[in-house]
Protein backbone atom coordinates (compact mmCIF):
# COMPACT_ATOMS: atom_id res chain seq x y z
CA UNK A 1 0.00 0.00 0.00
CA UNK A 2 2.83 2.35 0.89
CA UNK A 3 4.54 1.62 -2.42
CA UNK A 4 1.33 2.44 -4.29
CA UNK A 5 1.12 5.77 -2.50
CA UNK A 6 4.72 6.58 -3.38
CA UNK A 7 4.11 5.69 -7.02
CA UNK A 8 0.94 7.77 -7.05
CA UNK A 9 2.79 10.76 -5.60
CA UNK A 10 5.61 10.31 -8.13
CA UNK A 11 3.12 10.18 -11.01
CA UNK A 12 1.37 13.34 -9.84
CA UNK A 13 4.65 15.24 -9.43
CA UNK A 14 5.68 14.30 -12.99
CA UNK A 15 2.28 15.39 -14.34
CA UNK A 16 2.52 18.67 -12.42
CA UNK A 17 5.93 19.34 -14.00
CA UNK A 18 4.38 18.69 -17.41
CA UNK A 19 1.60 21.12 -16.57
CA UNK A 20 4.07 23.88 -15.67
CA UNK A 21 5.88 23.41 -18.99
CA UNK A 22 2.63 23.48 -20.95
CA UNK A 23 1.53 26.58 -19.05
CA UNK A 24 4.65 28.38 -20.26
CA UNK A 25 4.09 27.31 -23.86
CA UNK A 26 0.88 29.23 -24.64
CA UNK A 27 2.43 32.68 -24.98
CA UNK A 28 5.55 31.29 -26.69
CA UNK A 29 3.45 29.45 -29.27
CA UNK A 30 1.23 32.47 -29.85
CA UNK A 31 4.29 34.67 -30.49
CA UNK A 32 5.80 32.07 -32.83
CA UNK A 33 2.58 31.76 -34.83
CA UNK A 34 2.33 35.55 -35.08
CA UNK A 35 5.93 35.83 -36.34
CA UNK A 36 4.88 33.68 -39.31
CA UNK A 37 1.54 35.49 -39.73
CA UNK A 38 -0.34 32.30 -38.77
CA UNK A 39 0.38 30.81 -42.20
CA UNK A 40 2.74 28.01 -41.21
CA UNK A 41 0.94 26.35 -38.30
CA UNK A 42 1.63 22.80 -39.47
CA UNK A 43 5.26 23.59 -40.27
CA UNK A 44 5.77 24.62 -36.64
CA UNK A 45 4.08 21.44 -35.45
CA UNK A 46 6.16 19.36 -37.91
CA UNK A 47 9.33 20.96 -36.55
CA UNK A 48 8.24 20.36 -32.94
CA UNK A 49 7.29 16.74 -33.30
CA UNK A 50 10.19 15.77 -35.56
CA UNK A 51 12.73 17.03 -33.04
CA UNK A 52 10.83 15.39 -30.17
CA UNK A 53 10.60 12.00 -31.92
CA UNK A 54 14.33 12.08 -32.81
CA UNK A 55 15.22 12.71 -29.16
CA UNK A 56 13.02 9.83 -27.96
CA UNK A 57 14.54 7.51 -30.58
CA UNK A 58 18.10 8.52 -29.65
CA UNK A 59 17.50 7.76 -25.98
CA UNK A 60 15.34 4.63 -26.27
CA UNK A 61 16.34 3.17 -29.68
CA UNK A 62 17.20 -0.27 -28.21
CA UNK A 63 13.58 -0.65 -27.08
CA UNK A 64 12.05 1.03 -30.11
CA UNK A 65 13.70 -1.22 -32.72
CA UNK A 66 12.00 -4.22 -31.07
CA UNK A 67 8.53 -2.77 -31.63
CA UNK A 68 5.70 -5.15 -32.51
CA UNK A 69 2.86 -4.59 -34.97
CA UNK A 70 0.23 -4.12 -32.25
CA UNK A 71 2.33 -1.41 -30.57
CA UNK A 72 2.86 0.21 -33.96
CA UNK A 73 -0.89 0.34 -34.54
CA UNK A 74 -1.69 1.65 -31.06
CA UNK A 75 1.00 4.30 -31.32
CA UNK A 76 -0.39 5.39 -34.68
CA UNK A 77 -3.92 5.66 -33.22
CA UNK A 78 -2.60 7.83 -30.40
CA UNK A 79 -0.69 9.87 -32.96
CA UNK A 80 -3.83 10.60 -34.99
CA UNK A 81 -5.65 11.64 -31.80
CA UNK A 82 -2.77 13.87 -30.66
CA UNK A 83 -2.38 15.35 -34.15
CA UNK A 84 -6.08 16.25 -34.14
CA UNK A 85 -5.79 17.84 -30.69
CA UNK A 86 -2.64 19.86 -31.39
CA UNK A 87 -3.56 20.98 -34.88
CA UNK A 88 -7.07 22.10 -33.92
CA UNK A 89 -5.78 23.85 -30.78
CA UNK A 90 -3.01 25.60 -32.70
CA UNK A 91 -5.38 26.66 -35.47
CA UNK A 92 -7.75 27.98 -32.82
CA UNK A 93 -4.92 29.97 -31.25
CA UNK A 94 -4.55 31.87 -34.53
CA UNK A 95 -8.00 33.40 -33.97
CA UNK A 96 -8.67 33.51 -30.24
CA UNK A 97 -6.59 34.68 -27.28
CA UNK A 98 -4.04 32.53 -25.38
CA UNK A 99 -6.10 32.64 -22.18
CA UNK A 100 -9.37 31.60 -23.86
CA UNK A 101 -7.52 28.96 -25.84
CA UNK A 102 -6.08 27.58 -22.60
CA UNK A 103 -9.45 27.71 -20.82
CA UNK A 104 -11.55 26.07 -23.51
CA UNK A 105 -8.94 23.33 -24.01
CA UNK A 106 -9.41 22.10 -20.44
CA UNK A 107 -13.00 21.11 -21.15
CA UNK A 108 -11.40 17.65 -21.07
CA UNK A 109 -11.29 17.75 -17.25
CA UNK A 110 -15.10 17.54 -17.32
CA UNK A 111 -15.25 15.02 -20.17
CA UNK A 112 -12.70 12.49 -18.86
CA UNK A 113 -14.77 11.09 -15.95
CA UNK A 114 -17.66 10.33 -18.32
CA UNK A 115 -15.43 9.00 -21.11
CA UNK A 116 -13.52 6.87 -18.62
CA UNK A 117 -16.82 5.25 -17.66
CA UNK A 118 -17.72 4.65 -21.32
CA UNK A 119 -14.35 3.44 -22.68
CA UNK A 120 -12.73 1.84 -19.61
CA UNK A 121 -15.90 0.69 -17.81
CA UNK A 122 -14.75 2.50 -14.66
CA UNK A 123 -17.53 4.39 -12.99
CA UNK A 124 -16.10 7.54 -11.38
CA UNK A 125 -17.04 8.49 -7.84
CA UNK A 126 -19.34 11.45 -7.18
CA UNK A 127 -16.36 13.43 -5.86
CA UNK A 128 -14.67 13.09 -9.28
CA UNK A 129 -17.62 14.75 -11.02
CA UNK A 130 -17.76 17.49 -8.39
CA UNK A 131 -14.01 18.12 -8.66
CA UNK A 132 -14.19 18.29 -12.47
CA UNK A 133 -17.00 20.83 -12.46
CA UNK A 134 -15.31 22.94 -9.75
CA UNK A 135 -12.06 22.89 -11.68
CA UNK A 136 -13.79 24.02 -14.86
CA UNK A 137 -15.50 26.89 -12.99
CA UNK A 138 -12.18 27.89 -11.42
CA UNK A 139 -10.44 27.97 -14.79
CA UNK A 140 -13.30 30.13 -16.12
CA UNK A 141 -12.64 32.68 -13.36
CA UNK A 142 -8.90 32.68 -14.10
CA UNK A 143 -8.87 32.68 -17.90
CA UNK A 144 -12.11 34.40 -18.89
CA UNK A 145 -13.20 36.75 -16.12
CA UNK A 146 -9.69 37.47 -14.84
CA UNK A 147 -8.14 38.60 -18.11
CA UNK A 148 -9.10 41.09 -20.79
CA UNK A 149 -7.77 40.27 -24.25
CA UNK A 150 -9.09 40.39 -27.77
CA UNK A 151 -8.48 38.22 -30.81
CA UNK A 152 -9.50 38.11 -34.47
CA UNK A 153 -12.56 36.00 -35.27
CA UNK A 154 -12.72 34.68 -31.71
CA UNK A 155 -15.89 32.64 -32.24
CA UNK A 156 -14.14 30.42 -34.81
CA UNK A 157 -11.12 30.09 -32.53
CA UNK A 158 -13.30 29.20 -29.55
CA UNK A 159 -15.23 26.51 -31.47
CA UNK A 160 -12.00 24.94 -32.74
CA UNK A 161 -10.53 24.94 -29.24
CA UNK A 162 -13.59 23.23 -27.77
CA UNK A 163 -13.20 20.41 -30.30
CA UNK A 164 -9.53 20.06 -29.39
CA UNK A 165 -10.53 19.45 -25.76
CA UNK A 166 -12.45 16.35 -26.86
CA UNK A 167 -9.33 14.91 -28.49
CA UNK A 168 -7.18 15.63 -25.42
CA UNK A 169 -9.74 13.72 -23.35
CA UNK A 170 -9.47 10.81 -25.80
CA UNK A 171 -5.70 10.87 -25.52
CA UNK A 172 -5.84 10.56 -21.72
CA UNK A 173 -8.29 7.65 -22.00
CA UNK A 174 -6.31 5.78 -24.66
CA UNK A 175 -2.98 6.24 -22.86
CA UNK A 176 -4.59 4.64 -19.81
CA UNK A 177 -5.94 1.85 -22.00
CA UNK A 178 -2.69 1.07 -23.84
CA UNK A 179 -0.03 1.65 -21.18
CA UNK A 180 -1.11 -1.35 -19.12
CA UNK A 181 0.13 -3.84 -21.75
CA UNK A 182 2.51 -2.03 -24.11
CA UNK A 183 6.02 -0.55 -23.95
CA UNK A 184 5.39 3.13 -23.27
CA UNK A 185 8.46 4.40 -25.15
CA UNK A 186 7.61 2.42 -28.26
CA UNK A 187 4.10 3.83 -28.18
CA UNK A 188 5.39 7.36 -27.52
CA UNK A 189 7.89 7.28 -30.41
CA UNK A 190 5.29 6.11 -32.94
CA UNK A 191 2.78 8.64 -31.58
CA UNK A 192 5.19 11.58 -32.02
CA UNK A 193 6.41 10.33 -35.40
CA UNK A 194 2.82 9.96 -36.64
CA UNK A 195 2.06 13.57 -35.71
CA UNK A 196 5.25 14.75 -37.46
CA UNK A 197 4.39 12.84 -40.66
CA UNK A 198 0.80 14.14 -40.76
CA UNK A 199 1.98 17.72 -40.19
CA UNK A 200 4.64 17.34 -42.90
CA UNK A 201 1.94 16.25 -45.33
CA UNK A 202 -0.26 19.25 -44.59
CA UNK A 203 2.50 21.86 -44.60
CA UNK A 204 3.84 20.45 -47.89
CA UNK A 205 0.47 20.20 -49.61
CA UNK A 206 -1.30 23.27 -48.21
CA UNK A 207 0.93 25.85 -46.53
CA UNK A 208 4.07 26.07 -48.67
CA UNK A 209 2.33 25.98 -52.08
CA UNK A 210 0.23 28.98 -50.99
CA UNK A 211 2.72 31.00 -48.94
CA UNK A 212 6.26 29.78 -49.72
CA UNK A 213 7.34 33.28 -50.83
CA UNK A 214 6.33 34.67 -47.42
CA UNK A 215 8.24 32.09 -45.38
CA UNK A 216 10.89 33.67 -43.17
CA UNK A 217 12.14 32.04 -39.99
CA UNK A 218 14.13 34.24 -37.61
CA UNK A 219 16.72 32.95 -35.16
CA UNK A 220 14.43 33.88 -32.27
CA UNK A 221 11.58 31.86 -33.79
CA UNK A 222 13.89 28.83 -34.17
CA UNK A 223 14.84 28.96 -30.50
CA UNK A 224 11.19 29.24 -29.49
CA UNK A 225 10.24 26.25 -31.63
CA UNK A 226 13.15 24.27 -30.16
CA UNK A 227 11.88 25.08 -26.66
CA UNK A 228 8.43 23.87 -27.67
CA UNK A 229 9.94 20.74 -29.22
CA UNK A 230 12.30 19.73 -26.39
CA UNK A 231 10.31 20.74 -23.34
CA UNK A 232 6.65 21.26 -24.30
CA UNK A 233 6.58 18.22 -26.60
CA UNK A 234 9.34 15.68 -25.89
CA UNK A 235 9.54 16.06 -22.10
CA UNK A 236 5.83 16.80 -21.70
CA UNK A 237 4.61 13.79 -23.70
CA UNK A 238 7.19 11.55 -22.01
CA UNK A 239 6.13 12.87 -18.62
CA UNK A 240 2.45 12.28 -19.35
CA UNK A 241 3.14 8.68 -20.41
CA UNK A 242 5.16 7.97 -17.26
CA UNK A 243 3.02 9.94 -14.83
CA UNK A 244 -0.26 8.52 -16.03
CA UNK A 245 0.94 4.98 -15.30
CA UNK A 246 0.46 5.72 -11.60
CA UNK A 247 -2.48 8.13 -11.77
CA UNK A 248 -6.14 7.66 -12.64
CA UNK A 249 -7.50 9.31 -15.81
CA UNK A 250 -9.68 11.70 -13.76
CA UNK A 251 -6.77 12.80 -11.54
CA UNK A 252 -4.58 13.15 -14.62
CA UNK A 253 -7.09 15.42 -16.34
CA UNK A 254 -7.45 17.63 -13.26
CA UNK A 255 -3.69 18.03 -12.84
CA UNK A 256 -3.12 18.74 -16.53
CA UNK A 257 -5.95 21.28 -16.54
CA UNK A 258 -3.76 23.44 -14.29
CA UNK A 259 -1.78 24.40 -17.40
CA UNK A 260 -4.19 27.32 -17.72
CA UNK A 261 -3.39 28.46 -14.19
CA UNK A 262 0.34 28.27 -14.81
CA UNK A 263 -0.13 30.08 -18.11
CA UNK A 264 -1.71 32.97 -16.23
CA UNK A 265 1.00 32.81 -13.54
CA UNK A 266 3.70 33.15 -16.22
CA UNK A 267 1.80 36.10 -17.65
CA UNK A 268 1.75 37.68 -14.18
CA UNK A 269 5.47 37.08 -13.65
CA UNK A 270 6.33 38.54 -17.06
CA UNK A 271 4.18 41.59 -16.40
CA UNK A 272 1.75 40.79 -19.19
CA UNK A 273 -1.18 40.51 -16.78
CA UNK A 274 -2.26 41.81 -13.39
CA UNK A 275 -3.63 39.85 -10.45
CA UNK A 276 -7.35 40.53 -10.25
CA UNK A 277 -9.99 39.40 -7.72
CA UNK A 278 -11.38 37.02 -10.37
CA UNK A 279 -7.98 35.33 -10.80
CA UNK A 280 -7.56 35.02 -7.03
CA UNK A 281 -11.05 33.50 -6.63
CA UNK A 282 -10.36 31.14 -9.52
CA UNK A 283 -7.15 29.91 -7.90
CA UNK A 284 -9.03 29.17 -4.67
CA UNK A 285 -11.81 27.27 -6.49
CA UNK A 286 -9.24 25.16 -8.41
CA UNK A 287 -7.39 24.40 -5.18
CA UNK A 288 -10.65 23.26 -3.59
CA UNK A 289 -11.35 21.10 -6.66
CA UNK A 290 -7.98 19.37 -6.34
CA UNK A 291 -8.59 18.73 -2.63
CA UNK A 292 -12.06 17.32 -3.31
CA UNK A 293 -10.58 14.93 -5.87
CA UNK A 294 -7.76 13.77 -3.58
CA UNK A 295 -9.64 13.43 -0.30
CA UNK A 296 -11.30 10.16 0.62
CA UNK A 297 -14.62 11.08 2.19
CA UNK A 298 -15.20 7.46 3.21
CA UNK A 299 -11.92 7.43 5.13
CA UNK A 300 -12.78 10.72 6.79
CA UNK A 301 -16.22 9.40 7.75
CA UNK A 302 -14.68 6.20 9.15
CA UNK A 303 -12.16 8.17 11.20
CA UNK A 304 -14.91 10.37 12.64
CA UNK A 305 -16.92 7.25 13.52
CA UNK A 306 -13.88 5.63 15.15
CA UNK A 307 -13.26 8.72 17.26
CA UNK A 308 -16.90 8.81 18.38
CA UNK A 309 -16.80 5.12 19.29
CA UNK A 310 -13.52 5.62 21.14
CA UNK A 311 -14.99 8.50 23.17
CA UNK A 312 -18.09 6.44 24.00
CA UNK A 313 -15.89 3.57 25.23
CA UNK A 314 -13.91 5.97 27.43
CA UNK A 315 -17.12 7.24 29.01
CA UNK A 316 -18.21 3.69 29.77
Amino acid sequence: MEIDRKHSLFGKIILLAVTVIWGSSFVILKDTLSSLDGKFTFFILFFRFTVASLIIFAVFYKRIIKIKKRSLLKGAILGVILFSAYSIQTLGLNYTTPSKNAFLTVVYCVLVPFMSWFFLKRKPKPKNYLAAVLCFVGVAFVALLGKSESGNNELLGDILTLFCGVFYALQIIYIEKYMQTEDSMQILFIELLTVAILCLGLTTLVEFPRHYSEFSLSGEAVWKILYLAVFATCFAQFGQMVGQKYTSPTSTSLILSLETVFGVIFDLLLGNAKLTPFIAVGFVIIFVAEMVNELSFVSIKNKITERKNSKNKDKI
